[in-house]
């Protein structure tokens, strides 16, 4: 399958806990099944801590670089410390992610205005920024999980999903975006539909 010039750029929003991650688990083969390149964002409200320290990739990155490379035969990680966001933005993000993506599935940024899947509890209402701030392709109703487990998925539900991410036409077809400062994406239009769980 050909590559996309522009990457469909797709967010999964919700709560903390409701099961982003764990849908992204499943949606990523899903979608790679057809053949398309993906790439993920996940938004780290928290931080986070990639490297540890004492390695001389913490040690050099501490040293204060704007960015660090470390690589392997079998991967590349770049660490990037941001100029001068407060929050950083998808763009900022998605600089880090190389060139011949089809789709980049996106965890958190609900602020950013991409279309996006809502994840909701069955007794809990979207809230009102994650319907407002891009294009809703759809409300996914999660089951809530047993004690202890994570959020569990059927499988017709994630291939709907997939489906529907997958299905969007190919963007447009100019030349390649140089350091996309932010995202460029292509939105659905259209009724919202609600996904529940079988």
């Amino acid at each position: 399958m050909s590559r996309r010039d522009t990457p469909f750029v797709v967010g999964l929003v919700g709560s903390a806990g409701v099961g982003k991650t764990s849908l992204l688990e499943r949606l990523i083969p899903e979608i790679a099944e057809r053949g398309l390149a993906v790439g993920v964002v996940k938004h780290a409200s928290h931080g986070f801590q990639v490297d540890r320290p004492g390695k001389d990739s913490h040690r050099l990155y501490a040293s204060g670089p704007s960015a660090v490379a470390l690589a392997s035969d079998e991967q590349v990680a770049t660490f990037v410390r941001p100029a001068t966001e407060r929050t950083v933005s998808l763009g900022s993000a998605m600089a880090g992610l190389p060139a011949g993506l089809d789709v980049v599935l996106v965890e958190g940024f609900g602020w950013e205005p991409i279309p996006r899947f809502v994840l909701v509890r069955p007794e809990s209402a979207p809230r009102r920024e994650h319907l407002q701030s891009g294009p809703v392709l759809g409300v996914v109703q999660v089951p809530e999980p047993l004690p202890d487990a994570k959020p569990s998925y059927a499988d017709t539900l994630v291939r709907k999903i997939a489906l529907e991410i997958a299905g969007h036409p190919p963007a447009h077809r100019g030349p390649r975006p140089c350091a996309h400062p932010r995202p460029r994406v292509r939105v659905a239009l259209g009724v919202i539909p609600s996904w529940v769980q079988e």
